[in-house]
């Protein structure tokens, strides 16, 4: 649909900008009591913002804006035994500290057998070895490092997602413990503005109730428009 553009002259711009003005200056001029700036009163969630995973909200007859659902943190590869002491545990915790590196020296390592006939690696007593000298370390390294990789790359991916997860949950409770205290909001239609005072302007004109649901076998959140509420303009 093709708009025509209207010169700032036209008097339907000029008398739509009037009233903007004049709304601006009665919300600056109005009682303290009432909120214009929103930015560190209220915690909120902008939906652009969320993880790709999540699928956006689109216009449903159900009122559905998004599920999540809990996705429970895992922990890195195991070292096998024949790095034990080559590498340090708490590196191999930190998904973000890039590839946990092997030691200039390490423990020694010797097969031992065992009651049942099978062998494995122990540490050596009192025996340093160098890692270019060290084979079988190097061996055990290079698959371990890739499994430890795609385990990196899956919880820097997921941190995310939990993170959302916790902070609607968060909401979630709230809501169950002080519904009649509080609400939580699909706000549109952001305003912005300041004066060379520095009064300023910064809230949504749209807002429609939502809430929020928890399946207990699932542990999934869904969210979702409260078919009973309306769309209501914040003047």
């Amino acid at each position: 649909m093709n708009v025509p553009r209207r010169h700032a002259k036209n008097p339907d711009v000029i008398g739509q900008t009037a009233s903007l003005i004049g709304f601006l200056k009665e919300v600056v001029q109005s009682s303290n009591q009432r909120l214009r700036d929103d930015r560190r009163s209220r915690e909120r969630l902008w939906l652009v913002a969320m993880p790709p995973s999540v699928r956006r909200p689109s216009d449903r007859l159900d009122g559905l804006l998004f599920t999540l659902d809990h996705v429970p943190q895992t922990s890195p590869p195991p070292l096998p035994d024949l790095l034990d002491g080559w590498v340090s545990t708490e590196r191999c915790q930190d998904a973000d500290g890039g590839d946990p590196p092997l030691e200039d020296e390490g423990p020694g390592q010797e097969l031992v057998p065992a009651a049942d006939g099978s062998q494995s690696w122990e540490q050596a007593a009192e025996q340093t070895v160098r890692r270019e000298d060290a084979d079988e370390v190097l061996r055990a390294y290079g698959p371990w490092l890739t499994r430890w990789r795609k385990w990196a790359e899956r919880e820097r991916a997921e941190r995310a997602l939990r993170e959302l997860y916790d902070q609607v949950y968060g909401w979630h409770q709230k809501l169950t413990q002080q519904d009649d205290q509080l609400e939580l909001v699909l706000a549109t239609g952001l305003l912005t503005w300041s004066d060379p005072r520095g009064d300023a302007i910064h809230r949504h004109l749209l807002t429609h109730r939502v809430e929020t649901l928890v399946d207990r076998k699932t542990a999934r959140l869904t969210v979702r428009l409260m078919a009973e509420g309306a769309v209501r303009l914040v003047l």
